[in-house]
């Protein structure tokens, strides 16, 4: 996928992008409005899986120029989980479609991709600079797997 540039307004979407009104499969997140440069990274799940999606991001643009100047007035969280049942997952505008392409008309306000080993549940994490989400990123490499060791380790 090539870069997309997306106009968030100040509540989006995240999650399954068939199922955009059942909570269970997304996440609301309160973000700094204006334009999101949005990309998909892929990466190789192995084990016969090959090449997938293994991120997708999406960071407002003006954050993007000052870390290009060196900014390190940032940290990540992660912000929560969605679960996916269509095997792709996007980043919208709350009250707005998921859908890319609404009535043969590009949506250019929602980006999404196809979603790393399809069906699951994946985190979503944010990037916050100066008490404001500026950076959504999906990752399907997440293990859910890992995640139980890591919680039970930690109790």
């Amino acid at each position: 996928m090539e870069d997309k540039v997306i106009k968030l307004g100040r509540y989006i979407k995240v999650g399954d992008t068939a199922f955009h009104s059942n909570p269970e499969l997304l996440v609301d997140i309160k973000v700094k409005a204006g334009y999101y440069v949005c990309w998909a990274e892929d990466e190789d799940f192995g084990y016969g899986w090959g090449v997938r999606t293994g991120r997708l991001s999406a960071y407002h643009n003006k954050f993007l120029q000052r870390l290009e100047k060196g900014s390190t007035d940032y940290h990540y969280e992660k912000f929560g989980y969605f679960g996916v049942d269509t095997g792709t997952a996007g980043i919208w505008n709350e009250n707005e479609s998921a859908f890319c392409w609404v009535d043969g008309e590009e949506n250019l306000n929602a980006v999404w991709c196809r979603s790393g080993m399809g069906d699951g549940y994946y985190p979503v994490s944010v990037c916050i600079e100066k008490n404001q989400v500026v950076g959504i990123v999906i990752d399907f490499t997440f293990d859910e797997e890992e995640e139980k060791v890591e919680k039970d380790l930690a109790e």
